[in-house]
């Protein structure tokens, strides 16, 4: 079956949200990198599963299917930032990033680290409760930030 990794397409709209976020609207390839932004979204979108979280394997959620925060971090950190800068249409992916959200805060344990991150590799793997590799808390960061800023304009 196909495999699409959740980390490596989180690394993909990481990116994609950081060149639209700095490259300016009339730049020649600003539209392509917006169409591309726009269909992985709708991508993502439909392949959020019912517990709020993405798998590890996009294309097949029951390769591993467990919760993978990674991944999932990334995705709320591209929809929020783009929602904040009215690239996305709020009453579309909103949802999307508040239901993601609230199921990643749910898996911050005690001492406040981000539970079911992916370990490191190259590919979808399978995922512990435990693991909780040091950047999966950047990227969490990246997504809290984006989150915090629309709750500061009154967006969520």
């Amino acid at each position: 079956k196909k495999v699409l990794w959740s980390r490596g397409n989180g690394w993909v709209i990481g990116g994609l949200v950081r060149i639209l976020s700095y490259l300016p609207p009339t730049h020649p390839s600003y539209e392509r990198y917006k169409k591309l932004f726009k269909a992985m979204s709708k991508a993502l979108m439909e392949s959020l599963q019912e517990d709020g979280f993405w798998r590890p394997n996009l294309a097949d959620p029951l390769d591993y299917n467990m919760k993978e925060t990674t991944g999932s971090a990334f995705f709320v950190y591209g929809l929020a930032l783009v929602i904040n800068k009215s690239i996305l249409e709020n009453d579309v992916y909103l949802p999307i990033v508040h239901k993601a959200w609230t199921n990643l805060v749910s898996v911050v344990n005690e001492e406040g680290k981000l539970q079911w991150g992916q370990p490191p590799g190259a590919g979808p793997d399978i995922v512990q409760q435990e693991d909780s590799p040091s950047y999966a808390s950047g990227i969490f960061l990246l997504a809290a930030s984006e989150v915090y800023k629309m709750e500061l304009d009154g967006i969520g």
